[in-house]
């Protein structure tokens, strides 16, 4: 199969690019060609297929919102690619024209710096078109289903003018307006009704789309995947605890520093990310002077570096405040023996057998993930037992040749339906 694989991002950034990558590497050895479309930035990898991608709306160095200088023409950038792309149409269009027609789009991550508007283009060209989920950008302003810090699904079923009312998006009235207004405009195109499949990683967030009137026969749970082969499942544990992932608000890391200092453990706690929104900042402002040396933020790690925090640690954890559809990391923990500590909130409870694999607490309570620290910390045996069962999990449910099986298959069914129609 001609696979068009679409992400805003074509560089390391999060969970999605590593899964990205994963596929880049791992269809051509099945004997399938995926073609990438994505946004120019400076430290994009290299594909013969860069030339087609989009300009983006700041300057090639300006990753991400934060950084970029909004003058005039990139707010209209901006606000083009947010609502509704004619560049990202004629650009994609003229990679079909010159590669030729693919079997099928697999759109990731498209939102804002990307477009959906590349939808009518593979419509026009008949290509089907299967969308992954990894948040909530189809139900939710903010993406997060978080209104003033706390689970909110006003707009799942109702209007989105809820999130312009409170303000969701960055708590500015500018910034939630811009996405209200490109949510309504894409809902009365029907850019996303009329998508062959949508892909998600958990039931729970399949739940959230059923209520927000998606049909149910169109969405297809197909857990994340997760490369086993390198991992060495013999490392020695060191005296940490380990958070990795996005430093930001809904991942619940003031919780975490609460509950650790109140804990009175004698492991370190090792936070392990990128930063965003001056979230660290504030975070370091939490911890206690006596705790500052046990506290550490090492940044963000890649390849051998990361694994090796991952695979030394005595257990991670995952304190979203959000509704966490099925974090990558807990499954990159498992691969690695680490046992996750994770809070009970979306999808995480589809994840962990709570004191089988690792264990689960109360979301937002700082109490609860205390008593979770001393429990996990009290027993090295059993955290040793609950990593083994953690892999095991992992390599039955999770590998990427399964992974693979499963979503070629549906792309398979997604042809032969398009055929017919």
């Amino acid at each position: 199969m001609r696979i068009l694989l679409c992400n805003k991002y074509f560089f390391l950034n999060g969970g999605t690019e590593r899964y990205l990558q994963d596929l880049l590497r791992q269809l051509p050895v099945d004997g399938h060609e995926p073609i990438p479309f994505s946004v120019r930035y400076s430290n994009s990898w290299e594909s013969p297929y860069n030339r087609y991608f989009l300009q983006p709306p700041g300057s090639p160095d300006e990753m991400h919102y934060r950084n970029v200088r909004l003058g005039a023409l990139n707010w209209i950038r901006y606000l083009d690619r947010a609502v509704y792309s004619l560049e990202a149409r004629v650009r994609l269009s003229k990679l079909i024209a010159d590669v030729g027609r693919m079997d099928i789009a697999y759109l990731l991550n498209i939102y804002n710096y990307m477009s959906p508007s590349i939808v009518h283009t593979l419509r026009h060209h008949r290509i089907p078109v299967v969308l992954q989920l990894g948040d909530y950008h189809l139900v939710c302003p903010s993406y997060l289903l978080l209104r003033n810090g706390r689970p909110c699904t006003l707009c799942v079923k109702g209007s989105y003018y809820h999130g312009l009312r409170y303000r969701c998006v960055k708590n500015s009235t500018v910034a939630s307006a811009v996405r209200v207004a490109a949510m309504t405009v894409q809902r009365l195109l029907r850019l996303y009704q009329n998508l062959d499949a949508f892909v998600v990683p958990c039931l729970f967030m399949g739940s959230i789309l059923v209520q927000a009137g998606f049909p149910p026969s169109r969405i297809h749970l197909i857990p994340y995947p997760v490369f086993t082969s390198g991992h060495s499942s013999a490392s020695p544990r060191k005296n940490y605890i380990l958070y990795f992932g996005r430093i930001t608000y809904e991942k619940g890391l003031d919780t975490l520093i609460g509950a650790y200092q109140r804990a009175m453990l004698a492991e370190d706690l090792v936070i392990m990310g990128r930063s965003y929104d001056g979230e660290e900042e504030r975070l370091r402002k939490l911890i206690r002077p006596e705790w500052k040396d046990r506290i550490r933020f090492i940044g963000f790690k890649t390849g051998e570096e990361f694994s090796r925090w991952v695979a030394e640690a005595l257990f991670t954890v995952v304190p979203s405040r959000w509704y966490d559809n099925a974090p990558i990391s807990i499954y990159e923990s498992m691969s690695f023996e680490t046992p996750v500590l994770a809070s009970r909130i979306g999808g995480t409870p589809e994840q962990i057998v709570d004191g089988i694999t690792g264990r689960l607490f109360d979301p937002d309570s700082e109490a609860d993930l205390c008593d979770g620290l001393r429990w996990m910390a009290s027993d090295r045996q059993r955290l040793r037992k609950m990593g083994e069962a953690g892999r095991a999990f992992v390599l039955d449910r999770h590998a990427m040749e399964k992974h693979l099986g499963q979503l070629l298959d549906l792309f398979r069914s997604v042809i032969e339906n398009s055929r017919c129609r």
